[in-house]
């Protein structure tokens, strides 16, 4: 794998033993009978080599698009016996490379089967997209919805609970993140094993692979939490210009009853607003929200809009889909910066990160998001999070940076991912900042093991049970290989 270096050369990764090429199609050619599809030609497998930063570049030597679990068990244990590693890759959405591999990639699109919808949850395959499941439970009797939604819903169940699934346009204030609402996993391990897991089947195996990245298992179904989903969704838009007002009306309204969600964005300094809250609260007709309840005590004079839940939560998908047409997004390089920060450092590092950034910073087409979380809500013990420090909340900034024009640009991801790393290392020693390892930031193994913290013991312990030879989504470098 090929990515961006910190002297401003390449920085060449190889994944797989000396003297085997994982990058041919020679390895390949004795791989089991498969209920799906085996690929070595190299259209599917430039089509698997970077992801949605565009900053990271590996030719994989084949691509699975499995039918089912078996197919992805039976192509792990050929790949276990040859050393050749793996990854699995869903919608592709990180920015760094994350999912890529120079042996196998696992299109996990092809699980795409939603199974069952039941009274209070939902088993679907790996690679079905939010919105897909959020459809289909919608137009369920009842009408229902998943209790977390991330603000892109075209991403796939499989790709966000790797990470942790963090709400975006629904949930985190009163439900946790996404992987806190799994009620049972089907992977299979670096072994070859299918298992089923769960918070009491195999709770180390299933404790590992929601927010644990891929390193001990692929994912390939899930039965999820639903809830009861409302009809129509009232959003409010406030707009600042001051950092401390912004943070006095977030918090309250983060904790005023009745609203079910909130998020916000900032833009650089320069004319107009700065800050932006948006503040949603789901109800059905006849029934409605009562503004000034909602507005109570606020700054500013809000804008305020009425539309179908399905229209809220397909917002940014429609942003994404228009961009594609309008800008070539998909080929923008995307150095997004994404991490946690404690409650009380929220409000400071704004003020100090804020007034510094640049339209460059930003790009044409980037964004500037926070979503609150409420702590305690979390069950789980990763994705790791800031060290608890008395408040109720912690918080994700995300600063989603893109490139003026498509195309390849060493200067420019130099820049950005030097620029992520210093912004990471202060936000770190100063603020308590935690990673959220969707974005483009350059880590090494000691980096990994400060980043787990407390639960790296485990998760090394579930390591070694569950993919005992490394083959797993080694891109990161969480658990380098050493030299034989």
């Amino acid at each position: 794998m090929t990515r961006s270096g910190s002297d401003g050369n390449t920085e060449v990764r190889e994944f797989g033993p000396a003297g085997e090429t994982t990058h041919g199609r020679a390895p390949f050619a004795l791989a089991p009978a498969l209920e799906g599809e085996l690929l070595v030609d190299e259209g599917s497998r430039q089509g698997c080599a970077t992801d949605l930063g565009n900053l990271a570049t590996g030719m994989p030597g084949a691509v699975l698009r499995p039918r089912s679990a078996r197919d992805v068990a039976a192509m792990i244990r050929f790949c276990r016996d040859r050393g050749i590693t793996v990854s699995a890759r869903g919608r592709a959405s990180t920015t760094f490379g994350q999912t890529l591999s120079e042996g196998l990639i696992i299109d996990t699109r092809s699980l795409d089967r939603i199974h069952s919808i039941g009274p209070s949850t939902a088993e679907v395959g790996a690679g079905v997209r939010w919105k897909d499941l959020i459809a289909v439970a919608f137009g369920s009797s009842p009408r229902l919805t998943p209790p977390v939604i991330t603000g892109y819903t075209s991403l796939s169940v499989g790709g966000t609970l790797s990470v942790g699934g963090v709400g975006g346009l629904a949930g985190a204030l009163h439900t946790g993140l996404q992987g806190d609402h799994v009620r049972e996993l089907e992977v299979v391990t670096g072994t070859g094993e299918i298992e089923r897991c769960s918070a009491t089947r195999k709770r180390d195996l299933f404790e590992a692979v929601l927010g644990g990245l891929g390193q001990c298992g692929v994912i390939t179904k899930a039965v999820l939490d639903l809830v009861p989903a409302p009809e129509r969704a009232r959003t409010y838009l406030v707009d600042y210009t001051d950092n401390a007002t912004f943070f006095r009306d977030l918090r309250t309204l983060i904790e005023r009853p009745g609203i079910d969600h909130v998020y916000a964005t900032l833009q650089a300094p320069g004319a107009g607003a700065t800050h932006r809250l948006n503040a949603t609260v789901g109800y059905d007709p006849p029934g409605h929200p009562r503004d000034e309840v909602v507005l109570d005590g606020l700054s500013g004079t809000p804008a305020v809009g009425d539309t179908s839940y399905l229209d809220h939560l397909f917002t940014l998908d429609r942003l994404v889909e228009y961009l594609r047409g309008a800008a070539d997004w998909d080929h923008l390089a995307k150095p997004w910066y994404d991490v946690w920060l404690p409650g009380t450092a929220m409000e400071d590092y704004v003020a100090e990160i804020h007034p510094a950034l640049t339209e460059r910073d930003l790009g044409p087409y980037g964004i500037s998001l926070i979503y609150a979380q409420r702590r305690d809500l979390c069950t789980r013990p990763l994705p790791p999070r800031p060290a608890p420090d008395g408040s109720p909340w912690v918080y994700i900034l995300d600063i989603n940076t893109t490139a003026v024009v498509p195309g390849p640009d060493p200067g420019y991801a130099e820049e950005m991912l030097d620029r992520n790393r210093r912004w990471f290392t202060r936000a770190r020693d100063r603020y308590g900042a935690v990673l959220y390892p969707i974005g483009s930031m350059r880590f090494a193994e000691q980096d990994w093991r400060t980043h787990f913290g407390a639960a790296w013991p485990a998760f090394q312990a579930a390591k070694s049970r569950y993919d005992p030879d490394g083959l797993l989504t080694p891109g990161l470098g969480i658990f380098p290989k050493t030299p034989a």
